[in-house]
């Protein structure tokens, strides 16, 4: 972008914008104040300045991103008001903030204390709300596009801007759209972003305006590396509160499920100023909830998924057994893994006795076998797999000697003193042998699943989901609430359902499961759709227009996802059965999930007939 593209003071664009200064300049861009002559108010104009090749397109697609954000009305959301073609150039008018952006009262003036960050990260968190109910993401939060209103509001900005830099850098899949320094980790890695992924910049800003930096990264140009448990501002600023370091901490997690499923929930908890519970790597959930073969979230726990598992029902299954181990530091390791593994639930003696190889740890399907012993290795937990009908070589030698040993001594001693004891002793050696037996046959962790179980319709609908969904952003969103369902119904189940809230939160799963199944769709269409790109020097007529719809409809539908899980996660489920309302609650959540099926077939069959005919 060259400086004979900017506007000077006093240039009328339309016979209706006079330019007064220039505000700002982006990558692509360079904001003016301006006097709208036909209302006599000041105006911000975003002159749009893409490279030449590919101009036209982001154009036209920014274009129809004005359209949409458009209809966005907020208090803390900057208006859009039209967007202008004069000549060479394109530009968007926008309400006119008089206040700096964050960034620059930072530079200017310190970071902010805890309640103006407090008020700050609540005002940001509604406007973000507000957009991803409507199915709009931001995709680029950051502190310059947070301006600060006189009247003390945060005010966020630039909606949609971001597919103006992604024209011109990484797009593919939905790859990399936003600042970089404030893009979520699953972004930065190519994945398409929700809701949970403008949290992460939000969070990442509030760090900013607390510490008046970034977390630390190995370079000035890197991103600030994952951090599992997310990044705390009180390693720079101590002072900070507990509270308000815990909610960015998880706002920035590295894996979006770690992170709060809304902006509603990160706002509410700056309100409440709630410390957030330990929340890090599965810190509190066995990794057992992940599949040990393709490491994607298993909803039902039992090691194996439902996809990996396949139709395995009538195929043999084997125990995995870990191999035991000497004394001494290699046995605590090990009994450490296990620990890890299966998670804070499991008894220590189980640990230990797994260790020792008097249990099997899991049963799994004979073709998932091999994985699952490699993944458990890489995970310094060395096992192997035993056919169910070689179980008995496993149990331990001292096992058998202590029978021999009872056995012996009892008939010794009936012999010579107590003949009822030669009758009773293989008896008791009998019993000894079945306990060891059922023991060495049992896994560790199937003996752990809980008592309740869904209904088989429902628990078969869920099954089979998750066999066709491939891993990615719907099987994870299904898991979370499917995960947080069975909690529900093991609630209800405990206390009983007097009030029939039972069938309205089956019906809730049910409808997650094909709302799961269509963001699928919608993500591999969105994927070809986008490879389809490179193809056109002028994008066919529909493309762009397939395109956007295609990603409104898909972004909404997870955030209708995100919704649910967070509705169900928010149910004190030890008092479920007493929420009298909560059947309602659920079957709105049901009609909410459903509400769009038509919008989403259309969708998928558009780009589908778009890709078919290109």
């Amino acid at each position: 972008m060259t400086d004979l593209a900017y506007l000077e003071s006093g240039a009328v664009l339309q016979d209706r914008y006079e330019v007064l200064r220039e505000v700002g300049r982006g990558g692509y861009s360079v904001v003016y104040a301006a006097r709208d002559r036909q209302l006599g108010q000041t105006v911000a104009l975003k002159l749009l300045m893409p490279p030449p090749a590919a101009a036209r397109l982001a154009r036209e697609r920014m274009r129809r991103e004005v359209q949409v954000v458009r209809g966005l009305m907020h208090p803390n959301i900057v208006a859009v008001y039209d967007f202008v073609d004069a000549g060479a150039r394109s530009f968007i008018v926008m309400e006119y903030v008089a206040g700096p952006d964050l960034h620059v009262r930072v530079r200017d003036r310190g970071p902010l204390s805890p309640e103006e960050a407090g008020r700050l990260g609540q005002d940001v968190a509604a406007a973000l709300d507000a957009a991803h109910r409507r199915g709009i993401l931001h995709r680029d939060v950051k502190p310059q596009n947070v301006l600060l209103d006189p009247d003390g509001r945060a005010r966020l900005t630039d909606f949609g801007s971001a597919k103006l830099e992604t024209l011109s850098t990484l797009t593919q899949t939905g790859g990399l759209v936003g600042t970089l320094d404030y893009a979520a980790p699953e972004v930065v890695a190519g994945r398409r972003g929700d809701a949970r992924s403008d949290i992460y910049g939000l969070g990442v800003t509030l760090h900013f305006a607390l510490a008046a930096r970034l977390p630390e990264r190995p370079s000035p140009h890197l991103p600030p590396p994952p951090a599992p448990e997310g990044y705390r501002p009180r390693a720079f600023r101590p002072d900070l509160p507990a509270w308000l370091d815990s909610v960015i901490a998880r706002a920035t997690a590295a894996e979006p499920d770690d992170r709060f499923p809304t902006a509603a929930a990160l706002g509410g908890a700056l309100a409440e100023r709630a410390e957030q519970d330990e929340f890090g790597p599965r810190s509190t959930v066995a990794l057992l909830e992940s599949c040990l073969v393709c490491g994607t979230p298993d909803p039902f726990g039992v090691g194996v998924c439902a996809a990996c598992r396949g139709d395995s029902r009538g195929g043999a299954d084997v125990l995995v057994f870990v191999e035991r181990t000497s004394r001494g530091p290699a046995r605590r390791a090990l009994v450490e893994a296990l620990a890890s593994l299966l998670g804070s639930e499991t008894p220590a003696a189980s640990h230990r006795s797994a260790a020792r190889g008097e249990r099997p740890l899991l049963r799994v399907p004979a073709a998932a076998a091999g994985r699952v012993v490699a993944t458990l290795d890489a995970r310094g937990i060395p096992a192997r797999a035993v056919a169910i009908g070689g179980a008995w070589g496993m149990i331990p030698a001292a096992s058998y000697g202590l029978v021999a040993l009872v056995l012996a001594t009892g008939v010794a001693a009936g012999v010579a003193a107590v003949p009822m004891l030669v009758w009773t002793s293989p008896l008791v050696a009998a019993l000894m042998l079945g306990a060891a037996g059922h023991g060495i046959r049992t896994p560790l962790w199937s003996a752990r699943r809980p008592a309740t179980r869904l209904p088989p319709g429902v628990e078969r609908r869920i099954i089979g989901a998750f066999v066709e969904l491939p891993p990615g952003p719907a099987r994870s969103l299904l898991a979370d609430l499917v995960r947080k369902g069975r909690a529900c119904h093991e609630a209800l189940s405990r206390q009983g359902d007097g009030r029939g809230i039972g069938p309205a939160l089956e019906q809730v799963l049910v409808a997650a499961c094909g709302a799961a199944s269509d963001l699928a769709q919608l993500d591999d269409n969105l994927a070809s759709l986008e490879a389809q790109r490179d193809r056109f020097a002028v994008p066919p007529a529909g493309w762009l227009d397939a395109l956007a719809r295609c990603e409104r409809v898909r972004d909404g539908l997870a955030q209708r996802l995100l919704d649910a899980t967070t509705a169900l996660g928010t149910l004190r489920t030890e008092a479920v059965a007493q929420r009298g309302a909560l059947g309602t609650e659920l079957s709105e959540l049901t009609r909410e999930l459903e509400a769009e099926a038509a919008a989403r077939a259309a969708a998928a069959k558009e780009v589908a007939e778009l890709l078919a005919t290109g």
